[in-house]
């Protein structure tokens, strides 16, 4: 029942915000249309900086098109980072936030196709504009929708009635949680309990309703709008009737599972071939924001790569005439799920290099299973600079392309560094290996080992699509200023 309203009003929601971009979109034309008419200056501490009309047609029409691809990608792009979950769950500077990274992402999109496809005679400050336009309006919206919720609940209304089946720690943690957050318009009306319990009046703070037999005269009754069974292990056999009542009755029934201590995976619910799975997860499940992430891949690498081709003719004749061997550096590198595959780099060290490690193991910088040294005596005087301004890892952008790494995801390693994992480290595995990462961006061979594998854990217990984006912003400094390189 509450997923299906949250379905409806999520679609409403969508369309409404649909509407309100293409007006947001048409209040920016207008407001640029009018400071063109006005011959708006834009000036900062008496320097005049921007005319604000210059470039800009006054035909709508040149414009227009940009709306078949906003109206629809907008409100897709909110839904991505969250906004259509239940409004009533979310504060309102946390609406904020999401409604500001949303329409920031979109914004990076489009003046990234901008560039791409050469598009010239578009007003940047127009498209400013209709993102500041648009969050006031998408913003006001959900204020009106929240206030309207409080109202309701604050009258009494719009509440979701709750049995609760257990008595344990699991049933006193659920009903806790739901006290905690009176905006959630949940109120337990009682509890029902093991029949070794059927003489209690009150068990964990809540009324005692009955015992698992009496689940169906229960619902009868009382009439809950769902049932929320955090039954102790030890007595889900027993509970199975109570079960069936809800089942016979139509009645929705949350199932928190007791069985084991999960303390990292994220619990989903799956239907396999009509046999119901809970599902253990311990990485983003796939979904539109991981089908955009593996197109952005793409896309991006390609225009990096075309960006960079100049690179590719410079350093390859740059290596040949400064040191003898291959251009290229090949390796064997471990990618998701520990699967091998030949990672590229633009050679940086001398030939040989692997047979020297060994006797400069003592002088090794980093713990745990990586090897870094300032100032190592393999690494060429070009190779150092390539180092420095992360040069050498262009070449990936060919396993970019061939889809065995990502733009953004933990740094692949060699099998000897993986061998050498703590148990708890290999789950950095179970995502896509990236070009940068938090490591990257943190300081990489200044952080230690175990804050490194730290890092990329956190990366993936987090990760979305704005994650990323803000990962590649801050790459570009830590880049350009060679922060950590060796």
């Amino acid at each position: 029942m509450l997923k299906e309203k949250t379905f409806i009003f999520a679609r409403i929601s969508q369309l409404i915000d649909a509407g309100l971009t293409a007006l947001a979109y048409w209040l920016a034309f207008f407001s640029w249309w009018l400071l063109h008419q006005l011959q708006f200056d834009l000036f900062l501490f008496g320097w005049r900086i921007l005319p604000l009309y210059q470039h800009f047609t006054t035909n709508f029409n040149q414009y227009s098109y940009l709306l078949f691809f906003i109206v629809p990608f907008f409100p897709i792009i909110l839904e991505l980072n969250g906004m259509y979950g239940s409004i009533g769950f979310k504060s309102r500077s946390e609406i904020a936030r999401t409604i500001a990274r949303s329409i920031i992402l979109g914004l990076f999109i489009i003046f990234g196709l901008i560039f791409f496809l050469q598009y010239r005679n578009i007003s940047r400050p127009l498209l400013f504009g209709f993102g500041v336009i648009s969050f006031i309006l998408i913003y006001i919206k959900e204020m009106v929708i929240l206030e309207y919720i409080e109202f309701t609940r604050e009258s009494g209304r719009n509440y979701k009635y709750i049995i609760v089946v257990g008595v344990g720690e699991i049933a006193r943690k659920a009903i806790a949680l739901i006290e905690q957050h009176p905006k959630w318009a949940f109120k337990v009306k009682g509890c029902v309990v093991p029949p070794h319990m059927k003489d209690e009046k009150e068990v964990i703070g809540q009324t005692s309703l009955g015992i698992y037999d009496d689940m169906a005269e229960i619902l009868r009754v009382h009439q809950p709008d769902m049932v929320i069974f955090a039954v102790d292990k030890r007595y889900i056999a027993e509970a199975e009737v109570a079960i069936y009542s809800c089942e016979t009755q139509g009645v929705e029934t949350w199932m928190i599972p007791d069985y084991f201590d999960i303390k990292i995976a994220k619990v989903n619910f799956e239907n396999f071939f009509n046999l119901p799975v809970i599902l253990y997860r311990t990485t983003p499940e796939y979904s539109w924001q991981i089908l955009i992430k593996g197109v952005f891949d793409r896309v991006f690498g390609l225009v990096l790569l075309i960006l960079s081709l100049p690179f590719f003719i410079v350093v390859p004749i740059l290596i040949k005439a400064t040191s003898r061997g291959p251009i290229l550096f090949r390796q064997k590198r471990n990618g998701i799920r520990g699967k091998e595959f030949t990672m590229y780099k633009f050679r940086t060290m001398v030939a040989g290099a692997a047979a020297m490690k060994q006797d400069l193991q003592q002088y090794n910088e980093m713990d745990g299973a990586a090897f870094k040294m300032t100032n190592d005596p393999r690494v060429t005087r070009l190779g150092h600079w390539l180092r420095k301004l992360s040069i050498d890892e262009l070449p990936q952008l060919f396993n970019v392309l061939s889809g065995s790494m990502s733009i953004v995801g933990p740094r692949p390693l060699a099998q000897y560094e993986v061998d050498k994992f703590k148990i708890w480290q290999r789950r950095r595995l179970s995502m896509k290996p990236g070009l940068t990462c938090l490591w990257q961006i943190q300081g990489r061979n200044e952080v230690r080992f175990e804050d490194w594998m730290k890092l990329d854990l956190e990366y993936i217990d987090n990760w979305s699509l704005w994650m990323d984006v803000r990962i590649l912003f801050m790459t570009i400094p830590v880049v350009l200023l060679g922060k950590g390189a060796k």
